[in-house]
Parts: structure tokens; sequence; C-alpha cells
């Protein structure tokens, strides 16, 4: 049964080998451009201790009603002056692949930058051959924009990035839909 989930802000304690075991996975973080891996403990510390510096908002991915862990979640560049926002998520849990996890994370996310932090619009890139992620951001409402190449440190070769972008009046025209559809797993 699908569970509904919720993000609460990520702590020291959330550092876990489980979580080490994610992002040192080369198909969870597949598209993921982190060029250092593997990564260690003390890199996960260090990343969450800057992360407030840095104007990154970090969350755990937690199921409602089992309390699992299955991932982490961000915002992050976000310019006040803009009123702009980027994010980004990974589930970690591979059992949890599927389904409406993603798209309830970018839900949630969207929620926290429209409702709560009173941003505009959110922005954000996805490599061109993350077929489900482009799925999933057209489920959330998102639109693809213009294509650019970029040079992928991970893979030392360029890739193909599609911008992408969502405004708060058409989240929330989406959202409507989304609660209406499925109450059991998105509310505003």
């Amino acid at each position: 049964m699908q569970e509904k989930i919720y993000l609460r802000p990520f702590s020291l304690s959330d550092i876990s080998e489980k979580y080490l075991s994610w992002v040192n996975d080369p198909i969870v973080t597949q598209y993921l451009g982190w060029a250092k891996q593997p990564l260690e403990y003390d890199d996960l510390v260090r990343f969450v201790e800057d992360s407030p510096k840095n104007g990154r908002h970090n969350y755990a991915i937690i199921t409602k009603y089992s309390k699992n862990h299955i991932g982490n979640s961000s915002i992050l560049g976000i310019k006040p002056e803009d009123k702009t926002f980027e994010m980004g998520w990974l589930i970690g849990e591979k059992k949890f692949w599927g389904g409406h996890y993603s798209s309830m994370v970018i839900f949630n996310l969207l929620k926290i930058g429209f409702i709560e932090m009173e941003l505009e619009r959110c922005i954000g890139g996805v490599d061109q051959r993350n077929i489900k992620a482009r799925l999933t951001n057209k489920f959330a409402g998102f639109k693809e924009k213009e294509k650019k190449i970029q040079y992928s440190e991970k893979e030392k070769k360029n890739t193909t990035i599609i911008n992408v972008e969502i405004t708060k009046k058409k989240w929330l025209k989406n959202a409507d839909l989304l609660c209406s559809q499925y109450p059991k797993l998105y509310n505003i």
C-alpha cells in the first residue's frame, strides 16, 4: 500500500550507515552531479553543518505511518530579490521508487517554498536522460524550457540539461487537482 510521506528538518542524527549507503550507491546517485565519491561520514556532517550558511534547507523524507527515513530533500538557491528557489531530492530506499513518492516530495517542497517561504517560482535542471525525473516533474506541473550542454565532473563529459520551472500560480492550480484526485496522498 502506498504510504503518505512528510518532510521534517534534517538533523545530524539522520546521518547513518543507511544514508551513507544511499549516497555511495551509483544507481541511486546516477543523475546527481556529485563529483566526489565515495562520500564518508565526515563529508555528510560537513554538508549538513554548512547548509544554513549556504542557504540550503535540508529535510528528511519520512513515511507517515511506518516512520521510515527513505530519503532526503532540500530547498536551495533561494534568490529573495527574484523570489525564486531550487530544490533537490533523493529517494535512497529503492523499494520506495515508483508510485507517488517522488511526486509527494516535490509537492511538499513546493508547498514549503511557495506557501511557507512565500516565493513565486521554482527553477531547476534535469538530465535529459533521466526520464523518470522528467515525467515526475511533468506530473508536478513543471514545464521544460531550453536545453543546455553542461560538463559533468562526475562523468568527465558533457551532458544535456533541460531547464524546468513552475510558478506558484501554476502549482496552486495543479495542487488543487492533485488534492482532489489523490486526497490520501496530497493536501495543502
